[in-house]
């Protein structure tokens, strides 16, 4: 079980190597905090920080401290030959020391996807998001993200109602969330999902630690669902690392041209999964898991009409989607005005002939029918329910 000397190592050395070599030199972390100053200084490969932390003569005092944080703030510091240790870390050769946790661990049993894109989505990759975590969540999936803006954010936030079937794996030290924006999805993950951290209490969101988080975040799933990522993305570090690790790897499609495209489209080009509904996951799923064999047959129900009259055959198809949405006649004309990117209220008003009173009206009822929605003041656009369902 880990213990005060345990979190005090891991809150002063963020190098699982290094804890590695420590613990081979001096045989535990006790031994390693009873060590002398100049005895640690002849240890080769510390860095300045390391060494600092390591000899400073307030360690005690910051061994007290960081334990009296994780008692008081419901932290669980689980070292790696506990075993309650997640067993899917334990094959990584860099396994955490120990882990630090908040909130509640998923079941060993059950099955989890990696989601992960760009910080900076698009309202098709926000739309996108939220559609396949909400989906894989409520069937049954743990979704698995880094707790960053955007697409990881969007991912952990529409899977909570789920049971909270979520779990945030943090760059930075537990119990200090990164981005501050994500202040609240933190607050709620930890006491309805669970947060991770390799990090001990008071580590910085140091840049060079994201990377290497991003094999615990492939190591969590059973795959890794990219949503928007540009050509040279942090993302696709999480993609490296689940493909060393034999994850299957799926990709949702963008247009051509987008810079948030481009990952998705080379990863696609490469061998990732194109995907278009989250069933096509869940059928995967169902090789591994008895509970998803209904899913075993699906196949993706995309289908390209290469009719000459292109006009009819989108009218066609507006007027089908329509009537399955039930949408009255003015409902309908502003509906079909609006796409995954978002328009501004001005466009719509031009576009559909409607007063500015009225256009309000139907907006408005449109996004408690929960098929538009706004996603930035005075702009709309459709949710990705009605896009792909």
């Amino acid at each position: 079980m880990a213990d005060s000397y345990d979190i005090w190592l891991s809150g002063a050395v963020a190098s699982v190597a290094h804890i590695t070599l420590l613990l081979d030199r001096f045989g535990s972390a006790q031994g390693v905090f009873c060590a002398g100053a100049g005895v640690i200084r002849s240890v080769e490969g510390l860095t300045p920080l390391e060494y600092s932390l390591l000899t400073t003569p307030k360690k005690e005092e910051n061994r007290l401290r960081l334990y009296d944080f994780t008692v008081k703030h419901d932290i669980s510091a689980i070292r790696y030959d506990e075993s309650r240790y997640p067993k899917r870390l334990l094959d990584l050769s860099d396994r955490p020391y120990v882990l630090f946790v908040q909130g509640r661990l998923p079941k060993e049993d059950a099955p989890s996807i990696a989601i992960v894109g760009s910080r900076r989505a698009s309202d098709y990759g926000q739309s996108i998001a939220s559609f396949f975590s909400g989906e894989l969540a409520k069937a049954g999936v743990t979704v698995v993200s880094g707790l960053a803006m955007g697409i990881d954010g969007l991912s952990h936030h529409a899977a909570l109602p789920y049971g909270g079937r979520t779990v945030g794996i943090l760059g930075s030290g537990i119990g200090v969330p990164y981005p501050k924006e994500n202040w609240r999805l933190y607050q709620e993950m930890r006491e309805q999902a669970c947060i991770l951290s390799e990090h001990g209490p008071e580590v910085p969101a140091l840049k060079q630690n994201f990377p290497h988080r991003n094999r615990l975040i492939a190591a969590m799933s059973d795959g890794i669902l990219v949503i928007e990522a540009a050509e040279r993305s942090g993302t696709l570090i999480t993609v490296d690392r689940g493909l060393e690790q034999g994850k299957e790897i799926y990709a949702i499609p963008g247009r051509i041209g987008d810079r948030n495209s481009q990952g998705c489209l080379n990863l696609i080009k490469q061998g990732a999964r194109l995907v278009t509904s989250p069933r096509e996951i869940l059928s995967d799923l169902a090789a591994f898991y008895p509970a998803f064999a209904r899913y075993s047959t699906y196949s993706s129900q995309i289908s390209f009409n290469l009719s000459n009259d292109e006009a009819e055959t989108e009218k066609l198809s507006k007027n089908s989607e329509n009537d399955k949405l039930g949408l009255a006649e003015e409902e309908k004309v502003v509906y079909d005005l609006c796409r995954l990117d978002a328009k501004h209220f001005d466009l719509l008003l031009e576009e559909s002939g409607l007063t500015v009173g009225k256009l309000s009206e139907v907006l408005y009822s449109l996004q408690n029918l929960g098929v538009v929605r706004q996603s930035i003041p005075n702009y709309y656009c459709r949710c990705a329910e009605g896009m792909l369902q």
